[in-house]
């Protein structure tokens, strides 16, 4: 028998274990439905800053949260990415946090949003509270397209997008969830000309997040810019150790990024993590490589790391026409570092065209909605090998033999296969600027422990309609940085309201608080798609961004099975307040030792290991001197572990 593993739980859901394997497939009458969809080059145009006198519709419903879910930011703007989301949340060692997004609440008509800009809220870790829901944006400018990040001994800072061919605004103060915010303005390649910098991503590294890196994409013409090294939309790399007054690298294109491997990058096709002094950035899109730029030496030096190759270098979607259904990214992903310095990646599985057989209109391509798939790799694994079609190497099936396959939309019914009701026709669930059924991954990583969360269309969970499935967060964790995973568990499937919530763009943060907890936020309202995209002519809809707070514990969900000859007790009384006592029953003579930890994984607790005989034999023991809370008992015979949870009052 296996050895206790370390068990994640959220307290915000309820504990469904969904299969492990990926035995129920989407039918092949639907993986066969394709989309014809007109690739638009991601804008963000000034818009006439006229106050219609908008009215907020308010909060569409009451949705209770569950357990330690909160809501603490609420916008009307919906869009939060045009593909990978940025840095979103920030924890500190104290236990503090902060969270922010794009919020915009007043005058939608004609998606003008005058009050646009990055919503912010704090965690205090004294009164264990969030802030009041904000009101107004930090800046004191129009913005969008936030990142935060630590900076300095007890600082933050936050750097967000204007539009058009304005510079990027930089938000800082040294006191984290206090004190007025300090602007700087940070200009593009061409100084106060364009193309000026957008849809920037900031990370801090070092041991005193001290420096600040900022990849920024130049302004593509159709933002008002003009190409720039080659590309029209260069990504480029910046460093700074005084918060951004001063940068002592400046719009470096790194090898690997320019005009001689990409014809372009587009926007939010890039995320950054950090650890120590390693940062990474990932490039996640549908129609270049996946790959990853890692530097060491916070910023020094950057080394460029093959994922997948991308089998049409140069892809011009005006243009370029495919052999094959291509599998690829669907434009969404995330990474972390972990303690050794591994980067760790996870990206959600698209399929897409432009076929010589049936040649789209230019600018326009084919995408597949029912494929379905979450895919992982770590610096250990090397590029990954191509399947013997290479446009089949990013399919779900081939990556799930590789052990890369680690997400999926699960069969909620257990009816055996997936979306098993009368559709219009249409795909039975929105689809995003990512394309996948599931789709939007995050992950976060704590000792050897990975939580993975992703935004899944859910079976059973449909609109008044009938026509769309809502969008749910599911979690999942591995205990040994990535060799196995455990049980899939629905974030949304035990609250009557919440269920039918559309949740999208989860965020974790890349740091856990002082108990081990995860840290998560996301978006949810109860509208299917986005009212930014204009696609279903949706109307204005206040959008909750919510916090949840996953701790971990040595322990696990239920009982240990009991070893053959071996019972143990739960303990009684429980909850408990003074001495409470478990039993042990044993064929024959053993060795057995007791140990208990708190929710943290600290053992508070030790009985030193003892000679029992065979029958009943009683444990007992004083808990008066532990905390009220949660914690795991651990029963050790003859090496085999077996543990159960008590609670003490």
């Amino acid at each position: 028998m296996k050895k206790a593993l370390l068990f994640v739980f959220a307290f915000s859901i309820a504990l469904i274990g969904f299969a492990q394997e990926r035995a129920v497939p989407v039918s092949k009458d639907l993986v066969q439905k394709s989309v014809t969809r007109v690739f638009d080059v991601p804008s963000d145009p000034v818009p006439p800053m006229v106050n219609t006198n908008y009215t907020s519709p308010g909060v569409m419903k009451d949705a209770k949260m569950l357990g330690d879910e909160t809501e603490i930011i609420e916008t009307v703007y919906d869009l939060q990415t045009n593909t990978s989301v940025g840095n979103r949340m920030v924890v500190w060692e104290d236990g503090s946090m902060a969270a922010i997004c794009t919020r915009g609440v007043e005058s939608p008509a004609g998606f003008a949003f005058p009050d646009r800009g990055t919503g912010y809220n704090y965690y205090n870790e004294t009164t264990s509270t969030w802030g009041p829901k904000p009101s107004s944006r930090i800046e004191t400018i129009r913005t969008g397209w936030p990142s935060i990040a630590k900076w300095g001994a007890n600082g933050e800072i936050v750097i967000a997008h204007q539009s058009g061919a304005n510079p990027l605004v930089i938000s800082r103060r040294e006191t984290k969830g206090t004190g007025a915010w300090t602007e700087e303005l940070m200009y593009g390649p061409n100084g106060t000309a364009i193309p000026q910098y957008l849809w920037p991503r900031m990370i801090t590294s070092g041991e005193n997040n001290e420096y600040m890196h900022v990849f920024g994409l130049t302004a593509p013409s159709a933002n008002g810019g003009t190409p720039w090294l080659g590309q029209d939309g260069a990504l480029l790399y910046n460093r700074s150790l005084d918060g951004g007054a001063t940068w002592d690298y400046e719009h470096v294109q790194i090898e690997g990024t320019g005009s001689d491997y990409y014809l372009d990058i587009s926007a939010d096709d890039y995320v950054l993590a950090s650890r120590g002094n390693t940062v990474a950035l990932l490039m996640t899109s549908a129609w270049i490589d996946l790959f990853i730029l890692k530097s060491t030496d916070n910023g020094e030096t950057w080394d460029k790391i093959m994922i997948w190759e991308h089998p049409y270098p140069f892809f011009d979607v005006q243009s370029t026409l495919m052999d094959d259904t291509l599998y690829s990214v669907d434009n969404s992903g995330n990474l972390a570092i972990d303690e050794n310095g591994m980067v760790h990646v996870v990206w959600g599985i698209g399929r897409v065209a432009r076929l010589n057989a049936a040649p789209p209109d230019p600018g326009s391509y084919s995408y597949w909605p029912y494929t379905d798939g979450i895919g992982y790799w770590n610096e250990s694994m090397g590029q990954i090998p191509d399947a013997e079609n290479v446009h089949h190497t990013m399919m779900p099936e081939y990556l799930e033999t590789l052990g890369m396959l680690i997400g999926w939309t699960q069969d909620v019914n257990n009816s055996g296969f997936i979306f098993d009701y009368e559709g219009t026709g249409d795909p039975q669930f929105a689809t995003y600027r990512s394309l996948g059924i599931s789709t939007m991954p995050s992950i976060a990583i704590n000792d050897n422990m990975i939580a993975l969360v992703y935004s899944s269309t859910t079976e059973t969970f449909v609109t008044a309609d009938g026509t769309l499935n809502y969008k749910h967060i599911w979690a999942r964790f591995s205990y040994d940085l990535g060799e196995t995973w455990g049980d899939f568990h629905d974030l949304n499937g035990d609250n009557i309201f919440h269920q039918y919530d559309e949740s999208i763009y989860p965020i974790l943060a890349a740091n856990t608080a002082p108990n081990g907890a995860f840290q998560l936020i996301y978006q949810a309202d109860n509208q299917p798609d986005l009212y930014l995209d204009e696609t279903l002519q949706l109307e204005p809809t206040i959008n909750r961004i919510i916090h949840n707070s996953m701790g971990f514990t040595v322990g696990i969900d239920n009982p240990t099975p009991q070893v053959s000859g071996i019972n143990v007790s739960q303990s009684y009384p429980n909850p408990a307040t003074g001495t409470t006592m478990v039993t042990v029953e044993l064929e024959q003579t053993a060795n057995v030792g007791f140990e208990v930890f708190n929710m943290t994984g600290q053992k508070v607790f030790e009985i030193p290991v003892r000679t029992m005989t065979a029958g009943i034999n009683n444990l007992t023991f004083n808990v008066s001197s532990l905390t009220s809370g949660v914690y795991f008992y651990t029963v050790d015979i003859n090496g085999e572990k077996i543990t159960h949870k008590m609670i003490v009052k």
